[in-house]
């Protein structure tokens, strides 16, 4: 439908700015009658219960029902009350409001939650597979006829060695470093020391020293013998000199 130019155009179209009616200057309102406040409990309507039928309920009950009905007829309600009160989702007694009892954790676990769907890789050999042969991954469920198989497969690990499945290689035990007991007194402290030193001379000696100028340290024993003459040769002079002395000294 077309509409015409008069429709598009607003009656205060070619009104000036300032001469405007505000927004809403033509729109009726209708007057909000208020009511004064009464008493809290007068909007209130109680409920009314026949007296007549209740008159006639307990006359009832008195003639025509025996003791033990009336007990069987009070239990049996009793019970139907307490099944009332006992949550059908976790079992436990609702003895406050709903909305606590709602917000419990136990009534929380109870509930059927909607579960999220498998991680697994879908494009998988072993996985298109088993979804072939009936299997729901989505479905949280074990393999196997009764579903109570594992849920996730297993993890796989590299195998390096050639020994069987199942096969441990036995572990070599660490040799205990045994200390030699450390000297308590000092006579086992001073020879303690002295064979250190004798052990680190011959390593150094082992290690650093050349077997030429150990034998010319060492000499082949003749410079020895020439010594010992010479001692005995002075020896033998200061004995002569002494007995001289005494030779003389006997003269005088």
């Amino acid at each position: 439908m077309q509409r015409n130019q008069e429709d598009e155009f607003d009656e205060e179209f070619d009104v000036p700015l300032h001469r405007k009616r505000p927004f809403g200057a033509g729109i009726k309102r209708k007057q909000v009658e208020f009511v004064r406040a009464r008493d809290p409990d007068a909007g209130l309507s109680t409920a009314t219960t026949s007296t007549a039928t209740f008159i006639g309920d307990l006359y009832a009950t008195v003639v025509l029902k025996t003791d033990a009905e009336n007990k069987d007829a009070k239990t049996s309600k009793e019970e139907v009350r307490e099944a009332a009160q006992i949550c059908p989702d976790c079992g436990l007694d609702v003895s406050s409001t709903t909305q606590p009892h709602e917000a419990a954790l136990a009534h929380q676990v109870s509930l059927q939650h909607t579960l999220p769907p498998s991680s697994l890789d879908r494009s998988r050999m072993g996985v298109r597979t088993l979804t072939s042969q009936g299997w729901d991954m989505d479905a949280h469920e074990g393999l196997g006829r009764e579903r109570e198989g594992i849920r996730h497969p297993i993890k796989v690990k590299e195998k390096n060695d050639r020994l069987g499945i199942g096969a441990v290689t036995p572990k070599a035990k660490e040799k205990k470093k045994e200390y030699m007991p450390y000297p308590t007194n000092k006579k086992d402290l001073k020879r303690h020391r002295a064979n250190e030193r004798q052990r680190h001379e011959r390593l150094q000696r082992e290690v650093f020293g050349r077997v030429d100028v150990e034998s010319y340290l060492r000499g082949d024993g003749s410079d020895g013998e020439l010594l010992n003459h010479d001692n005995r040769k002075k020896t033998s002079q200061d004995k002569s000199n002494q007995d001289n002395i005494h030779f003389a000294r006997h003269l005088l």
